[in-house]
């Protein structure tokens, strides 16, 4: 087998590596939902233009629209308020992490010269699977064979989850196509002259095969025990590392090498996230004072009079040792909800970054602190009010509830057509649980398949409905109904407190006593009336 450019050769066949231009060109687009499906697929297969899309249309947008009926200086914080908060939580920290990585590689290539492990995104538990089975595939002499016995290994090894059943990827693949894709594995490994591209495309080769006839792809295990990754980064992990352990100063020291890969990857990512979560609590500071200079006015613009007359009042020493309590206990709140979201202990690789985009566990306490930070920078009780229900709703929105549309939506779907797979369940609730037990497992337990994993046009096209039905949700609920409730309530508390205050001058005006006229001046005032 030769791989030459995009064309793959394989026992006298040839064919191409799937390309992003050449699958658009090759994609039929006979319905809106043809076209909806390939939007999203394309959303999955670069997330970051994903994330940027739906956080733009679902949230930012709509938010920003809903603040300028309050006036321009509630909007355009607004619009800093979100476009910052999705590239900072979101866009920025994989490329923060790698500008450490490069700073830290020449540490690296102390014990292991030539080794760049500034751009490889492998974590623990993989380089943990994989340097193993390479020191086993050593024995195989050529690198060639090397390189393809370690392929097959790592493909013998693995099980994915198709719907409710564990599927062996050995067994399940044919033969044919099994050793395709070890071939292509394979000679993508020992080719260190591919350039970035075709090594993309061939990986993508290998993944499409497999992932065709297993219809299993995110969620992997080993002996019985969770992979923490998904095939197609596992795929780019082995032909990364593959290389790597073909060296010799890395193929004669695996064990060294997997203990301090393991420190790289530790080290690069608690650096990355030390400088990413101050920044990130920084950023509604840095706005609150662009507002302020920008129209001359202290306090919050959530008022409709703010920058006309003066709406910010300073509170007393005691007044604000009370308000800065609250700002703890919403804080406080924040930060237990991101635990709880979490749904298991943390632990170091929880937070270790494994591609240019972080994990949901990563996002999850960036965007806690972030959230944490705007209700410390709330500068009046209306404020911190709005801040807290409108961030914990945007957390909950974005790392749970609108998951939960898509499944719940998946979930009704499976039941009208029993033979559409839209879920992967890992683990089945008991007959015998209840009601909140039974819940608990299908939040736990139950995840929306991928694009990659779902066979057929028509199922999906039902894929993206789930997806669609989550995006409406946020538009919906986060995008326009929050900020609309949060102003509303704000507005109401304002015209009260102005209506009380007006009563206040007017009982305090009843109250004054009125000035009292003596009988001479009375009727002095007579003669002059007189006289006049």
């Amino acid at each position: 087998m030769q791989i030459n450019k995009t064309v793959i050769n394989y026992k006298g066949s040839s064919y191409l590596a799937p390309s992003p231009k050449l699958n658009q060109k090759q994609q039929s687009f006979g319905g809106v939902g043809d076209v909806l499906t390939a939007g999203l697929q394309t959303f999955d297969k670069y997330p970051m233009i994903g994330v940027s899309f739906i956080d733009t249309v679902s949230t930012n947008i709509p938010r920003t629209v809903v603040d300028l009926k309050t006036g321009i200086p509630a909007a355009l914080e607004t619009a800093r308020r979100e476009f910052s908060g999705l590239f900072v939580n979101c866009l920025m920290p994989s490329f923060i992490v790698l500008g450490v990585a490069k700073k830290l590689n020449p540490q690296f290539q102390k014990h292991f010269k030539g080794i760049d492990m500034a751009h490889s995104w492998a974590n623990q538990s993989v380089i943990e699977f994989l340097s193993p089975i390479y020191k086993h595939a050593k024995k195989s002499g050529e690198p060639e064979k090397v390189a393809k016995e370690f392929a097959r290994e790592t493909l013998s090894k693995l099980e994915g989850l198709d719907g409710k059943t564990w599927v062996k990827f050995s067994d399940k693949i044919g033969t044919e196509n099994f050793e395709k894709a070890v071939d292509i594995l394979g000679n993508t490994i020992s080719r260190f002259g591919l350039s970035g591209k075709e090594t993309k495309e061939a990986i993508s080769q290998a993944h499409k095969l497999i992932v065709d006839e297993t219809k299993a792809s995110e969620i992997l295990r080993v002996n019985g025990k969770r992979l923490g990754t998904n095939l197609s980064d596992l795929l780019r992990d082995q032909v990364d590392l593959g290389r790597k352990f073909a060296t010799k100063s890395v193929g004669d020291h695996l064990d060294s090498f997997t203990k301090q890969a393991t420190k790289f990857i530790n080290k690069k990512s608690l650096i990355g996230l030390a400088i990413i979560i101050p920044l990130a609590m920084s950023v509604q500071a840095l706005n609150r004072r662009m507002t302020r200079k920008q129209f001359h006015a202290k306090g919050a613009p959530i008022y409709k009079d703010f920058g006309k007359k003066n709406t910010h009042k300073d509170l007393s020493p005691q007044e604000e040792r009370k308000f800065f309590a609250q700002k703890c206990l919403a804080a406080g709140g924040m930060v237990g909800l991101a635990l709880l979201s979490m749904m298991k202990k943390p632990t170091m690789q929880m937070f270790q970054f494994k591609g240019m985009f972080p994990t949901v566990d990563q996002c999850r306490v960036i965007a806690c602190s972030t959230f944490a930070s705007r209700m410390f920078a709330a500068e009046d009780s209306n404020e911190l009010r709005e801040s807290t229900v409108r961030d914990v709703a945007s957390f909950s929105g974005l790392y749970f509830l609108g998951d939960y549309v898509a499944k719940g939506v998946a979930t009704a779907i499976e039941k009208i057509k029993p033979d559409v797979k839209l879920l992967n369940v890992v683990k089945e609730s008991k007959q015998t649980d209840n009601v909140f037990k039974k819940f608990g497992n299908w939040v736990k337990n139950v995840q929306l398949k991928s694009f990659d994993e779902i066979s057929g046009a028509g199922a999906k096209n039902l894929r993206s409905v789930c997806q669609v039905a989550s995006i409406l949700f946020s538009i919906a609920f986060l995008g326009i109904a929050l900020p609309r409730y949060n102003r509303s309530v704000t507005e109401k508390k304002v015209a009260r407190q102005k209506a009380e205050e007006e009563k206040m001058k007017l009982e305090a005006q009843k109250q004054q006593p009125k000035p009292v006229i003596s009988t001479q001046m009375f009727q002095t005032a007579l003669k002059s009336n007189k006289v006049s």
